[in-house]
């Protein structure tokens, strides 16, 4: 991602407010077997902020351990916000699993509202900032996104909204790029998809008839890639039997 925009320093701002917490007695992590030796050694003695991408990556390589509780996770939180705002890769099988360990955590259930809804403007204010990014989303990427989101427990619903407040035009270009790749359509469902109701509500607003509508409406006012874009969503609910 290019500079971040304001809004989503303003978001990780408050996100570092709302997770002033100490370090947890234990990473929350497998102990003396996945992570680097000289890194879990050194992990819990750094301040969050201050934690290097190393760090954090090589958490993620750590299978998580049963006792992992809400502090385990929260603690550096912003941190890994930071990073994805940034670019920046926080695990080394992807992204989709940025936020995978909240649920292992209680989230949201037991989390504290100011926390929830920090991670919540988190979310739209990284949506917001990819959906002007420059280089604009590509193929596959969009479905990334809301995996990753909702794979972490988070309510999409605000997400596929700001995606409904796009113009006709607008949706219908996005969807051509994380769609259309090389001329030929898809709509890709990345496998990391599990949790619920996330995993449904994506994949019914992808071949929703609202949306079908929406990129006719768009074809018929010109649009040529609304057209292809239609086309596939006919085609997948026409497999699916819709």
């Amino acid at each position: 991602m290019g500079p971040r925009p304001d809004a989503l320093n303003v978001a990780i701002d408050e996100a570092w407010l709302a997770f002033d917490l100490p370090p947890p007695a234990t990473t929350g992590v497998c102990r003396n077997c996945c992570m680097d030796p000289e890194i879990e050694a050194d992990f819990l003695n750094r301040p969050a902020r201050e934690l290097p991408d190393a760090y954090v990556r090589d958490w993620y390589t750590a299978a998580y351990d049963e006792t992992i509780r809400h502090g385990h996770v929260a603690w550096f939180l912003p941190r890994v916000m930071e990073m994805l705002a940034d670019g920046k890769e926080v695990a080394s099988v992807g992204n989709e699993v940025a936020f995978k360990r909240l649920p292992y955590a209680a989230f949201p259930e037991r989390w504290p509202e100011r926390q929830v809804a920090a991670v919540n403007r988190f979310a739209l204010a990284f949506l917001d900032a990819k959906l002007g990014d420059e280089p604009a989303l590509g193929w596959g990427d969009l479905d990334r996104l809301l995996c990753m989101f909702g794979e972490g427990g988070i309510d999409i619903t605000p997400l596929l909204r700001r995606l409904d407040a796009l113009s006709d035009d607008e949706l219908a270009d996005l969807l051509h790029r994380v769609w259309f790749y090389r001329h030929r359509g898809s709509i890709p469902f990345n496998a990391f998809w599990s949790h619920l109701p996330a995993k449904t509500q994506a994949w019914e607003w992808y071949i929703s008839p609202a949306l079908l509508g929406r990129m006719e409406q768009a074809a018929m006012d010109g649009n040529e890639r609304a057209l292809e874009v239609h086309d596939l969503i006919a085609i997948v609910r026409a497999n699916d039997g819709l």
